[in-house]
């Protein structure tokens, strides 16, 4: 079972028609809902980790990605990676359709400023319901 502001492993998703294998997300929301029709009772963001200096620079130029550092997250073994979040991706799901386990939280303060930096600072959002 997940809650808000846990980050999760999901085995199994797909984007854009491409499957993909075992990523991490944030959990911004577990209420049920519907979108298009379908339901869902999970809504994240994708998590990546940068794999060099290059590759920082050029994801933070990205204004929907939201920084993040070891000190931010917890529980989560052996990580000290920093990373973003891809903020203005919203994915929903099902929680009975997918795999996933909790490796981790965010803290409770870095998870308010993640989501006044979706609130306040994100116009568009992706919403990705194609794994529902």
């Amino acid at each position: 079972m997940c809650t808000v502001g846990d980050i999760i492993v999901i085995e199994n998703y797909t984007h854009n028609g491409v499957h993909l294998r075992k990523h991490s997300f944030v959990v911004l929301s577990d209420d049920a809902g519907q979108i298009q029709g379908i339901d869902y009772d999970l809504i994240c963001n994708v998590m990546s980790s940068f794999k060099d200096d290059a590759q920082k620079k050029k994801k933070l130029s990205f204004p929907g990605n939201f920084p993040i550092v070891p000190d931010d997250y917890e529980d989560i073994d052996g990580n000290d990676k920093s990373g973003y979040i891809k903020a203005d991706q919203l994915y929903f799901f099902n929680k009975t359709n997918i795999q996933y386990i909790v490796i981790g939280s965010l803290r409770e303060d870095i998870f308010k400023l993640l989501i006044e930096f979706i609130e306040e600072e994100l116009d568009e959002f992706e919403e990705i319901s194609e794994n529902l």
